[in-house]
């Protein structure tokens, strides 16, 4: 008959297995008030509590974490590597906690309202510095800004985890459902190249920096080019028009960007416009929640068509 086999031997500074992975908050609070103050009887002093019982607390979180947190020591706690980790994500917590009760001190009329917005990175990287300001002039309102994937930053805000996005390409018809979906401006797009640079008639002996496949500004300039019968070779692709700017102002080449992005470097000498897109544009649009719950939206698109009619182009 074999013999039973023994369980593993816990290493030290280990524990068994917790039967349960769920963490109790009361425990965590105790150890982040023990590793702030470094000794259980300051902890249990700011607690009001004994220190057995904090000392209780924090061993019933080493048994649910399986990990040692503190080294005790003859001058109090020192914290181990994972107590240091530990520590660090009980702290945001526990100040996350603070910041909560600070806000909700305020009469709910008082409360400021939070305006999350989401910026594809085609339009954070094109749009001229000044092209959210308004928003912050908004009373009542906090922006809280975020850039990121236009595809992305569409499904969230579908889920109410944004309340608007602005994108340079509007989600298509399948994914517009339940959504408003609004122009807030267009800019003319400019061909601009070195001072120095001669393109010949069909720009065939010329390198051209071009918008990447997903951005909308690349199906306007393949079809300028067409209609124009120009044929540049590709030398890159970017939806960052500085960046675009500085290829063709270092490089040679010519880069399509629009003309308010243009203005500075023109009128510095380092770049010239060599072409002027007309009737193309790139657009900004903004998507938001259909429904009363979007009135703040619903200001903030406001404010912003307002701001850029008035700006020059």
């Amino acid at each position: 008959m074999a013999s039973p086999r023994r369980p593993a031997a816990t290493p030290p500074g280990r524990f068994p297995p917790a039967e349960s992975h769920m963490l109790n908050y009361n425990h965590l609070y105790y150890f982040h008030v023990a590793a702030t103050e470094g000794s259980l009887a300051a902890a249990a002093a700011t607690l009001g509590v004994t220190q057995p019982t904090v000392s209780e607390q924090i061993r019933a979180l080493e048994r649910a974490l399986n990990a040692a947190l503190f080294e005790r020591t003859a001058g109090g706690l020192r914290l181990t590597e994972t107590g240091r980790l530990a520590h660090e994500h009980t702290s945001v917590m526990f100040r996350a906690g603070e910041r909560l009760v600070e806000a909700l001190g305020f009469a709910p009329s008082m409360l400021p309202r939070i305006l999350r917005v989401g910026i594809s990175a085609a339009v954070a990287r094109t749009a001229a510095a000044d092209f959210l300001m308004p928003l912050f002039a908004i009373g009542d309102c906090v922006p809280s800004i975020v850039t990121g994937d236009a595809v992305e930053l569409v499904r969230a805000v579908r889920v109410g985890e944004i309340d608007l996005v602005l994108t340079e390409s509007p989600p298509p018809d399948s994914a517009a459902r339940g959504l408003e979906i609004a122009e807030l401006a267009r800019s003319v797009l400019v061909a601009v190249a070195p001072p120095d640079l001669e393109p010949g008639p069909d720009w065939q002996d010329v390198g051209l920096v071009q918008y990447r496949a997903s951005s909308s500004a690349r199906a306007a300039v393949e079809s300028y080019l067409e209609d124009n019968h120009l044929r540049p070779r590709l030398i890159g692709e970017a939806d960052d028009a500085l960046l675009m700017i500085e290829a063709a102002a270092r490089g040679g080449f010519i880069a399509f960007v629009p003309r308010s992005v243009a203005r500075d470097p023109v009128s510095a000498g380092r770049l010239k416009v060599i072409a002027e897109m007309g009737e193309y544009h790139q657009a900004i649009h903004a998507v938001y929640q259909d429904g009363e719950a979007a009135d703040m939206a619903r200001r903030a698109v406001a404010v912003l068509v307002d701001h850029l009619r008035a700006a020059p182009d």
